[in-house]
């Protein structure tokens, strides 16, 4: 039995505000939101999240490695992610702000792993954001890695050595390409068999990690991009290939005044200098927030 508090950082954080963003995806899975606990599978276990004061309660009934499962849930949750300085930078601007102010404190979030934060961006790949949801939702009870404590049930994140025995037929449910299938299948055996070592990236500059990510047949910017903004909360790119992101900044900054292009994008966000690839990450969160329902 674990139970851990997990101190609130002294800099602006809304653990309050990462659950309405949550509570906006359609076919929940991966995290659950139940009673304003957001419930999750992290390192094989089920865990609940709970906000109490000044501090983020973490419960688990099955044994745990407690300094891991802290260290674990402070990556997932950007509890060490100082965002003071983008604020700051951000104020300066009354139209960025405009977007920004909402959203302060709202954490960056990531995956546990490279490797989840790959395959899911795969299946979203050239489909609409609700469909690329229920895919990976079904890609989860495929592999039947559910756990349950009675009033959610909440699903692990299949393993490389799970993907890596798939085939064609039992992902055919995932209603994406056939290539996009075999570069799942393929990524999970070049992991098992070590050929290609995703976690290790980690502690690699964020331009290396980014070829390493591109020379993977199938993985192109928005992709390579988008996976070290997932997995370690950094956004050194803009994902200006993103139809959502090119209609939010179409509406945020221009007032939905012309046509969205991918040109707009990086015309609109690159004079951010270093801040570009943040600003886009909070303009779709921002979008999310206004135009997506809460899941029922």
């Amino acid at each position: 039995m674990s139970n851990l508090e997990l101190q609130l950082p002294a800099f602006p954080y809304r653990f309050d505000l990462l659950l309405e963003v949550i509570k906006r995806f359609a076919h929940p899975a991966r995290q659950i939101i139940h009673q304003n606990n957001l419930w999750r599978i992290t390192q094989g276990k089920l865990v609940s999240y709970t906000l109490i004061d000044n501090a983020i309660a973490v419960n688990t009934s099955f044994g745990s490695d407690e300094a891991t499962l802290a260290r674990t849930s402070c990556q997932l949750f950007g509890i060490d992610n100082d965002l003071t300085e983008f604020y700051r930078y951000a104020k300066q601007d009354s139209q960025l702000w405009g977007v920004i102010e909402p959203l302060v404190g709202l954490p960056i979030f990531c995956t546990e792993t490279v490797f989840e934060a790959l395959i899911t961006l795969i299946i979203e790949q050239h489909i609409s954001w609700k469909n690329a949801l229920q895919s990976q939702q079904t890609l989860m009870a495929i592999f039947d890695t559910a756990q349950s404590n009675g009033d959610v049930t909440v699903y692990d994140f299949p393993t490389p050595q799970q993907l890596a025995h798939a085939t064609q037929e039992q992902l055919k449910p995932l209603k994406i390409t056939h290539r996009r299938i075999d570069l799942i299948i393929q990524i999970a055996q070049d992991v098992v068999s070590g050929d290609l070592d995703l976690e290790a990236i980690r502690n690699e500059e964020t331009a290396t990690i980014y070829q390493t990510l591109l020379k993977i047949k199938g993985i192109g910017h928005w992709t390579a991009g988008n996976v070290i903004g997932r997995a370690l909360g950094k956004f050194p790119y803009i994902s200006h290939n993103d139809v959502a992101l090119q209609a939010a900044v179409l509406c945020y900054f221009h007032n939905n005044e012309g046509k969205k292009s991918a040109q707009q994008v990086i015309d609109t966000l690159e004079p951010y200098d270093t801040y570009a690839g943040l600003v886009g990450h909070f303009t779709l969160l921002r979008w999310v927030l206004d135009r997506y329902p809460i899941a029922t």
